[in-house]
């Protein structure tokens, strides 16, 4: 999945949003030929989590890759090249709590929580979602999902299934 972070470089911008994105990059960010965005290469099998600030409004949105299946569930998102699954698009309060969330989370490693499996992010959506995002919500979600991960000897990537 490619994600082109717009630049202003000191010009007057033909975008109309600025943009963070975090998850786990598969290469060092390089400026487009054009000098107008930055462009960041995030691994598709792995969670990202895309912060867009629009004059007026902000949104963020937890992204994955789409491989395959359903046509209708695909989606597609300003500044992103590459088909993508979306768990969560947040504005307003959720936006604030989805960006606390991830500060507090990729406060220590910048890149372990993106690897989580799925499972993980689905919870942590509905708990912001349910306005129960605490911290000590959040940290127990986080150890519960590790501990688990452990249990069952599993590597920590979103596509390998668990066997009972």
């Amino acid at each position: 999945m490619l994600v082109f972070v717009p630049q202003e470089g000191g010009k007057t911008s033909s975008v109309s949003y600025s943009m963070y994105a975090c998850g786990v990059k598969k290469e060092k960010p390089v400026l487009s030929a054009d000098g107008k965005a930055l462009c960041f290469k995030f691994d598709g099998n792995c969670v990202a989590v895309l912060f867009y600030y629009f004059s007026g409004f902000k949104r963020a949105y937890i992204v994955t890759g789409w491989n395959s299946g359903s046509e209708e569930l695909r989606s597609a998102l300003p500044g992103v090249e590459g088909d993508l699954f979306v768990l969560l698009a947040a504005t307003g309060r959720d936006f604030w709590s989805l960006q606390y969330v991830i500060n507090y989370l990729t406060k220590y490693s910048e890149e372990m929580v993106f690897k989580l499996p799925l499972s993980f992010w689905f919870r942590l959506c509905a708990l912001i979602q349910g306005r129960k995002a605490k911290r000590s919500s959040i940290l127990h979600l986080v150890h519960t999902t590790k501990e688990a991960l452990d249990f069952y000897g599993r590597q920590n990537d979103t596509r390998t299934e668990v066997s009972a």
